[in-house]
């Protein structure tokens, strides 16, 4: 008897397992007549990425070395804005700044060129990407000297900016190669002078 009951219970068993496999839910969730249209809803984003810039390694030795009153002077090489924000109002400008340059330690005399004798002309853009204005800091092309051409860098200027109107959206980006001048003062003595040209973008 105990037999029997055990397997009448495996058999009872079996027969829920195989009614719960012919009633489970289909993998699809509609089903449409012939000819009726029948609609699957489908959804992906749209990623972002950062704001960011890109400057040449260095050092960079200006192709035009110069003597004490004269200019020395060359392209920096490319400088490079991607805002990969994917953005509505993705609008940014980039500023740039420069040190001294010293040779030496820079404490002697004629060992120290202000950064207020430093020139940067960013030039037009060499390539853009996106919509949007891109509006160079120094627009035009950039002359070697003299008389230097460009913004003096006794303060942090603008390089390059993109503006937007509501509908120019998502990302962007630009490209230019700016000219970098010093003047040498008639006091500089001879040597290697050092400095750092910093570009941010916000």
């Amino acid at each position: 008897m105990k037999r029997r009951l055990t397997s009448m219970a495996l058999i009872g068993t079996a027969a829920v397992m195989v009614a719960g496999v012919l009633t489970a839910t289909p993998a699809y969730a509609g089903t449409c007549l012939e000819t009726i249209e029948c609609d699957t809803t489908v959804t992906f984003d749209v990623t972002a990425g950062a704001l960011q810039i890109t400057v040449p390694d260095g050092p960079v030795a200006l192709t035009n070395n110069g003597a004490p009153g004269g200019y020395a002077y060359g392209q920096l090489g490319a400088v490079t804005v991607d805002d990969l924000r994917a953005s509505a109002t993705p609008s940014w400008t980039a500023t740039v700044s420069s040190t001294s340059f010293i040779t030496g330690t820079g404490a002697d005399p004629g060992t120290s060129i202000p950064a207020s004798a430093v020139y940067y002309c960013s030039g037009d853009a060499t390539a853009t990407e996106g919509s949007g204005t891109f509006v160079p800091g120094q627009p035009g092309t950039c002359s070697p000297p003299p008389p230097p051409d460009g913004d003096a860098l006794t303060a942090p200027v603008t390089a390059f900016s993109h503006t937007v109107v509501a509908t120019e959206t998502g990302n962007n980006s630009a490209t230019w190669d700016p000219l970098l001048t010093v003047a040498i003062p008639i006091t500089a003595i001879a040597g290697t002078f050092t400095g750092t040209i910093t570009h941010t973008v916000a």
